[in-house]
């Protein structure tokens, strides 16, 4: 197996394991900070089994700054760090964590449309970590206990484009269409198949790994 699958196959397995304990209520994400720190916790917990010999090492950096447009920096959720004697490479990994109701369960969150134009920009951004120098295609990783997400079939004409839905299958190419406080333009490389959504208990959680770039 060569690094970067074991690399890949640490996150799968890491993914799996976190989502086994939030299905069966031993982690509850209540925002994505917090799914951020509790999975890099696994993902960290695994690192050290996954290194294949004594000059390798496997580390998991949070919040790490790069330049992918000329606008603005992006903050990478979590990056895998691989290093041996005869490379360095970097695993990017986005989040994202929906969840239906405000941390003190007094109401429920609102902005959907802007949560899911959220989702497909950080698809975007994966593609684009792609392009660093010694960056591989970035993983995405969601989660989400609302419904609403993952069921409904989106009609209206911003959610629609925008749309994180099972029923929608393979999204690809251009996401275009004006939208409050986004810039409104998507632009995906690679095709990403929406009925992936998986249940586990009361969530859902589907990932993504950057294709076409």
């Amino acid at each position: 197996m060569s690094s970067s699958d074991r690399i890949y196959e640490l996150v799968k397995i890491g993914w799996d394991l976190y989502t086994q304990k939030v299905s069966g209520e031993l982690q509850d994400p209540e925002n994505e900070k917090m799914m951020q720190l509790q999975l890099a916790s696994v993902f960290q917990t695994l690192a050290s089994l996954y290194e294949a010999s004594e000059d390798e090492s496997i580390k998991v950096l949070l919040e790490v700054p790069v330049k992918v447009r000329p606008e603005k920096k992006n903050i990478i959720d979590i990056v895998i760090q691989f290093r041996n004697s005869q490379c360095e490479m970097f695993f990017p990994i986005e989040l994202k964590c929906f969840r239906k109701m405000t941390r003190d369960q007094s109401s429920r969150r609102g902005g959907g449309n802007l949560s899911m134009y959220d989702y497909w920009e950080d698809i975007e951004n994966i593609e684009l970590y792609s392009t660093l120098e010694s960056y591989q295609p970035g993983v995405h990783l969601a989660i989400t206990d609302d419904d609403y997400f993952v069921k409904n079939q989106h009609k209206g004409e911003q959610v629609k484009v925008y749309s994180t839905s099972r029923h929608r299958g393979l999204v690809s190419g251009e996401l275009q269409k004006e939208i409050r406080t986004r810039k409104g333009h998507i632009s995906l490389k690679g095709q990403y198949d929406m009925s992936q959504w998986l249940d586990i208990g009361s969530f859902y959680r589907i990932m993504h790994q950057a294709n076409g770039v």
